[in-house]
């Protein structure tokens, strides 16, 4: 996870230090004047018409009609000089961290942050970062680095603070997952999502970490939609000693789980995890039968399951959801092959709730605990 986004912050920050790096040489060349495109244009036509002035009659020289076509075609237009001389000034034009190589110190202002995070913004959305946790990066940074005076040699360590501090703020941290849970019995807790996610066996890692901590749990099969989702919860249960309550298929999914709660209740048991049908934002008699279920169960606790490697699509699904059942955290699975890493610094920014927990592979035992600074670790940003 964050292989590619962590990879191009480390060649940004490296490009960054090598084009600060003091070169006394350069210290003493004054700062070249700026050169207008407007005005360059207008004398590139002037010369043009210049051209085109009739001339003096001179002695006829014999020029064969080949040799005529051939400069007619090779003659460049008017156009073609004025990209010329566009391509010429931006060549001219140092970029703002060549600019701060003739200076010791340096203080940013408004023109400058906008040009030096035009590339940030560019490699954050390109690893999946959505726009709104961006705008919340750039408005971070900018109050950090404008107007603030910083030597040279400190760019890069002052880039990566602000940075860091702008991520940490993207990102809510969980509370205490085995704590939470051993404050009531029966501890509720109500899976949904879309289908796909890897939410089935989310619920059956869940349920390994729980036991694993001496808490007891049930599982309520309250997928009666989707075809062997009961067979593929039990399978699940058999393998952990777990037990599943379960009806028929096209049975009440809320029913179901009022079940479970009741068995729970009787038995002394610590926890309910409640499975429900994966569905899309989108789909209305879906999305009440999922309010129907948290209507009926009044869970402690609901999570939304989505796929780390989805990208902005989870981020939307989150938000659609949080908005239509509410969320209380979040739960992002394939988090071990996501390269890019924008959805776990996006999703947890745009619904304001904690991610929970990233799963990072097909074993039960394959949970792991959502950490700030870890993730910042993996960003090279500790």
């Amino acid at each position: 996870m964050f292989g590619k986004l962590k990879d191009k912050l480390k060649s940004w920050f490296s490009k960054t230090k090598e084009e600060v790096e003091e070169k006394p040489e350069e210290l003493k060349e004054e700062p070249k004047p700026e050169i207008k495109v407007e005005e360059v244009k207008s004398e590139i036509k002037e010369e043009v018409k210049v051209k085109e002035k009739p001339v003096e009659p001179v002695k006829p020289v014999e020029i064969k009609p080949v040799e005529i076509e051939e400069e007619l075609r090779t003659a460049p237009t008017i156009e073609q000089l004025e990209v010329e001389k566009e391509e010429e000034i931006k060549e001219k034009k140092p970029s703002f961290f060549k600019r701060i190589k003739s200076t010791f110190a340096y203080k940013l202002n408004d023109e400058d942050f906008e040009e030096f995070f035009s590339e940030l913004e560019f490699l954050l959305l390109e690893n999946n970062v959505a726009l709104e946790a961006v705008e919340k990066i750039k408005e971070t940074l900018k109050e950090k680095l404008v107007g603030k005076e910083i030597k040279k040699q400190e760019i890069e360590q002052e880039i990566k603070k602000a940075l860091k501090q702008a991520i940490e703020e993207l990102l809510i941290e969980p509370d205490d997952f085995i704590s939470l849970v051993k404050e009531k019995k029966p501890f509720i807790i109500v899976f949904f999502g879309i289908n796909g996610t890897g939410k089935t066996t989310t619920i059956a890692k869940v349920a390994n970490l729980l036991k694993k901590n001496n808490i007891s749990c049930i599982l309520s099969a309250s997928d009666t939609f989707r075809a062997a989702s009961i067979e593929q919860l039990e399978k699940h249960g058999s393998n952990l000693g777990i037990k599943v309550i379960k009806q028929d298929y096209n049975s009440d999914p809320a029913a179901v789980a009022y079940d479970a709660i009741k068995h729970a209740e009787s038995h002394n048991i610590g926890a309910v995890l409640i499975d429900t049908a994966g569905r899309m934002h989108t789909q209305d008699n879906l999305m009440k039968e999922m309010e129907k279920i948290v209507r009926i169960t009044d869970p402690d606790l609901k999570i939304f399951v989505a796929e780390s490697i989805a990208g902005n699509d989870a981020v939307e699904q989150a938000k659609a959801f949080n908005e239509n059942i509410g969320i209380d955290g979040i739960i992002l699975s394939k988090a071990d092959v996501d390269e890019k890493g924008g959805t776990a610094l996006s999703v947890s920014y745009v619904t304001k709730r904690p991610i929970l927990f990233l799963g990072t592979g097909q074993e039960y035992d394959k949970l792991e605990v959502f950490n700030k600074d870890k993730l910042l670790k993996s960003l090279g940003l500790d």
